[in-house]
């Protein structure tokens, strides 16, 4: 594990250097499977803005996969926002599913990104009374909480 976050260390630190930002950076995670690097700063270049954010996952993860040899899930975020935003996802998901099991009404989601689904997926995953799925395609899909048939 060491050597991932090395690799993120070096490529980030390159990364910052040529783009001339100022900014530090945490990596959080115990596996490739939960890797979370937060860069914190006045990043002018790097928006809280996701496409930006998006294409950088995207090339971090390729790199590392070169460097490395491992596929590894890595979140990067700026300034915190990811994070805030998974909070919101959490307490919005846990009132919709108290919602949907006290008026035993299914819920349909505005359509969200993958990693917004696997949040509200996986904060629900085990609350009583209630199970969630996604439909749609693209940028249309979305998450259905609805009430478990009992």
């Amino acid at each position: 594990m060491e050597t991932v976050k090395a690799a993120i260390r070096s490529y980030l630190s390159e990364l910052l250097s040529i783009m001339e930002e100022e900014a530090t950076f945490e990596i959080e995670g115990d596996s490739c499977d939960d890797l979370y690097v937060n860069l914190t700063g006045s990043l002018f270049s790097l928006p809280e803005e996701r496409p930006v954010l998006t294409a950088l996952q995207h090339l971090l993860r390729t790199h590392l996969r070169r460097v490395t040899g491992k596929d590894c899930e890595v979140i990067l975020d700026v300034n915190g926002a990811v994070k805030r935003r998974r909070a919101e996802l959490i307490r919005f998901a846990l009132t919709a599913a108290e919602s949907v099991r006290r008026e035993h009404k299914r819920i349909r989601l505005n359509p969200m990104p993958r990693i917004d689904r696997r949040t509200i997926h996986i904060t629900l995953a085990n609350f009583p009374g209630v199970r969630t799925y996604s439909v749609g395609k693209g940028e249309q899909r979305r998450v259905v909480i609805e009430p478990e048939e009992t």
